[in-house]
C-alpha cells in the first residue's frame, strides 16, 4: 500500500469516525475544532443549533444553562439557536444528545477574544453531507 493509499484509507476511517461519534454536527466544524483544539483545549466558537420540531424554549435554555454556562438565543421560533462560547468536542456531544437536534454547525469567533456574530446560517443552507 502506497502513502497515498494510506491517507486515503485512514481519512475514509476519519470520516466514518466523525458519523458515528458526532453524526448531527458538521464534519467542518468538528475538523476546524481538532486543529484549534491543538492550541486551544476550548476555542471560541459561535455554534449555532437546529432543532427538528419548535421546542419549550425555557426547558432548552435551562439545559444549555446547565449544560453549557451559557445564555442560548433563539431564532425562527425556537428551532434555530445561537450559543457564543469556548466549546470543545463534549460540549457538541452534549448538546446534540440532550436536544432534539437535527444539525449542528458553527463559525470560529477568535482564540476566547470574539464576541457572538448572531446567526451566520439558514436552515436550507446546509451542504449535502
Amino acid at each position: 500500500m502506497s502513502g497515498i493509499d494510506t491517507i486515503v484509507k485512514k481519512f475514509d476511517e476519519f470520516e466514518n469516525s466523525m458519523k458515528e461519534g458526532l453524526p448531527k454536527v458538521d464534519q467542518r466544524l468538528v475538523i476546524d475544532m481538532l486543529h484549534r483544539m491543538k492550541r486551544d483545549d476550548s476555542p471560541m466558537y459561535t455554534i449555532e443549533i437546529f432543532l427538528k420540531e419548535k421546542p419549550n424554549t425555557e426547558e432548552i435554555r435551562s439545559i444549555i444553562e446547565q449544560g453549557l454556562g451559557v445564555m442560548p438565543a433563539f431564532y425562527d421560533h425556537g428551532t434555530h439557536i445561537v450559543v457564543a462560547h469556548r466549546f470543545n468536542l463534549q460540549m457538541l456531544d452534549y448538546v446534540s444528545n440532550n436536544l432534539n437536534v437535527e444539525k449542528i454547525r458553527g463559525t470560529f469567533t477568535g482564540a476566547g477574544r470574539g464576541a457572538s456574530i448572531g446567526p451566520v446560517f439558514e436552515r436550507d443552507d446546509r451542504p449535502d453531507y
